[in-house]
Parts: C-alpha cells; structure tokens; sequence
C-alpha cells in the first residue's frame, strides 16, 4: 500500500530516528511511569511539561480497523501498545478471516528509499510472526 512520502515535523525527531533503526520509541513521562504516542505534548496524569523518549517493546493487540476497498486491500488499524498507548497504524501480513478484537500484534518496519521510515503491525503468536 502506497501511503505517500513521510517527512519528520522535528517534534518526532526521536521517533522517527528509532523506526529508521528498527525500534518503536515512544513518549513516557519519568514523573508518573505513563506511556503516550508520539505526538504527546504533556502528562494529563501528573502535569509534567516534559516528555521524555524511551523504546517500547513493540507488542501490541488491535483495537479496531478499517478495511480499504483496493487490491490489494490495505488494513488500517487502531493498536493498544503493551505499555499502554494506542497507534493508528497500518496492519501487514493479515488477510480479512485473521482481523478480530485483541489479535496480538508486534511492531515492524518499513523503510522506504524516499521519506522517512515507519512502523506496521503484524500478527504475532509465542512462536513469532505468522506471516
């Protein structure tokens, strides 16, 4: 699925270093032990100003998802992270029978020859990825 050229804002410089290296990294405030998305400004927790970065373990379950009507059909999905934030994301590696309420998911990368690298979501089981 084409999903067009990303380009970093410089408040994402981490996350996006990360997933260019393999790693989901994600914001967490020190203060109070919470994890939020990327896109995180402050704590609602606590009211720390200051978040600071920190790698996730990139397991994750779906929340829901949305189908896109192409061939091939591209899966857009709302995942919970083990640590507690949710991602939208897109889903690799599944077919429409896979898709259900908590399917267990981890974190993959894409890295594209132009823009910036992202993450995607596969299945995942206790012996490792299904697909």
């Amino acid at each position: 699925m084409d999903i067009g050229v990303l380009r970093r804002d410089g408040r994402t410089d981490p996350f996006f270093d990360g997933t260019a290296a393999g790693r989901l990294v994600v914001r967490r405030c020190e203060a109070c032990d919470r994890w939020f998305a990327p896109d995180a400004s402050g704590c609602p927790g606590c009211g720390e100003e200051e978040l600071g970065w920190a790698e996730a373990s990139g397991a994750a379950t779906l929340v829901t998802w949305t189908i896109l009507p192409k061939e091939p059909p591209a899966f857009l999905a709302l995942v919970e992270l083990a640590e507690g934030p949710w991602l939208h994301a897109r889903l690799d590696g599944v077919e429409r029978a896979d898709l259900r309420e908590g399917l267990a998911l981890r974190a993959a990368f894409e890295h594209p020859d132009e823009g910036e690298s992202y993450v995607l979501f596969r299945p995942w089981t206790e012996r490792g990825s299904v697909r």
